[in-house]
């Protein structure tokens, strides 16, 4: 399909990355009596951060067949892998949980307390393993036009704090 990025992964992982945080400030701001309103909207949130676990994971499984992966970055590759499953099941948990107890969250705090904690150590799981993935493409090159034309990247010059000039 021409409308679709090439590589879809760098467009999906935005989603994926974005969306925890939204659903954690709607969990927050529905704590508050005047914004209760937004609840319902939480567990759909959710639903979607789980949607977007399963594309970033599967968009990464493709991309990582096409890119040549440095042999100084195998290592983290596997680790933004191995993150990067953990968190499609645990999204996808996470919003099975959120759809089952909507109704229950409303009359019980004590269920939103832990909801909401939940959501915000997934919001930070997602943060790490997005860090590994801008390591990956920032200090490694991997996803960038050289390597995925199977050339190798040039070594990241640490004085410079700025994305490679071939991202795609």
């Amino acid at each position: 399909m021409g409308w679709l990025p090439d590589p879809v992964h760098p467009a999906v992982v935005h989603f994926a990355v974005a969306l925890p945080v939204v659903a954690v400030l709607f969990d927050l701001l529905a704590l508050h009596p005047r914004c209760r309103s937004l609840a319902p909207a939480a567990p759909l949130l959710w639903l979607l951060v789980g949607l977007a676990g399963v594309a970033a994971y599967l968009s990464g499984q493709a991309a990582h067949e096409e890119a040549v992966i440095p042999q100084a970055a195998r290592s983290l590759m596997e680790q933004h892998e191995e993150w990067g499953e953990r968190l499609m099941v645990g999204l996808l948990a996470l919003a099975a949980l959120r759809l089952a107890f909507w109704r229950l969250e409303r009359f019980a705090f004590w269920l939103r307390g832990v909801l909401l904690a939940a959501g915000v150590l997934a919001a930070g799981a997602v943060a790490y393993t997005a860090s590994l993935g801008g390591k990956l493409v920032y200090d490694h090159g991997v996803g960038t036009r050289l390597s995925l034309q199977g050339g190798s990247p040039a070594p990241a010059d640490p004085s410079h704090d700025h994305a490679p000039t071939e991202q795609r």
